[in-house]
């Protein structure tokens, strides 16, 4: 079994990589630290992912168990109010959980890519769907909106009226 290196706080990933004879991750250094209690080899290991959420965690796990050479991948929030979150990869073979999740992450930067320029094409070609709001045509709509503005706007001399007869009803100290 592998040495479980003895680090007292989480390490930078230039810095275990550099330590494990891996290739580094350039750009992710503040975004991403490995947590204590990692395999030797990164065969195994706890990412902490800075200012993410379930968002990315789930997308994350979706790519990663997409591996075959992945065992194990889970995700989980530290607590609600933290923006991180804590990835576990856990590899076949002594492979490196590390090259698994550039992999992952170049993968779904290319998936983006493609659904944001084939959302692109489809929009300027006016490839789309449009949505009627049953029964109601765009001159009731416009209606609506106009009397919701005219609602808005009455709120407001309300207000102001009821902080005026508020200040001139305050006794002088």
């Amino acid at each position: 079994m592998a040495e479980v290196p003895q680090a007292s706080e989480p390490q930078a990933i230039d810095q275990v990589a550099m330590d494990t004879d891996q290739e580094s991750v350039p750009g992710l250094n503040d975004k991403i630290e490995i947590l204590k209690g990692y395999e030797k080899d990164l065969s195994a290991a706890t990412y902490c992912l800075h200012q993410e959420d379930h968002t990315l965690g789930n997308v994350i796990r979706y790519m990663l168990m997409k591996n075959p050479q992945v065992q194990y991948c889970g995700y989980s929030n530290p607590h609600p109010s933290e923006p991180k979150i804590h990835l576990r990869i856990q590899m076949f073979d002594g492979q490196s959980s590390l090259v698994a999740l550039k992999e992952a992450l170049d993968n779904l930067e290319t998936l983006f890519e493609t659904i944001g320029s084939s959302y692109s094409k489809d929009l300027s070609e006016g490839k789309f769907e449009r949505f009627r709001e049953p029964g109601a045509n765009e001159e009731e709509l416009r209606a609506i909106v106009e009397r919701g503005k005219q609602i808005r706007q009455a709120q407001k001399i309300d207000a102001e009226n009821r902080r005026r007869a508020t200040e001139m009803d305050v006794p002088d100290e």
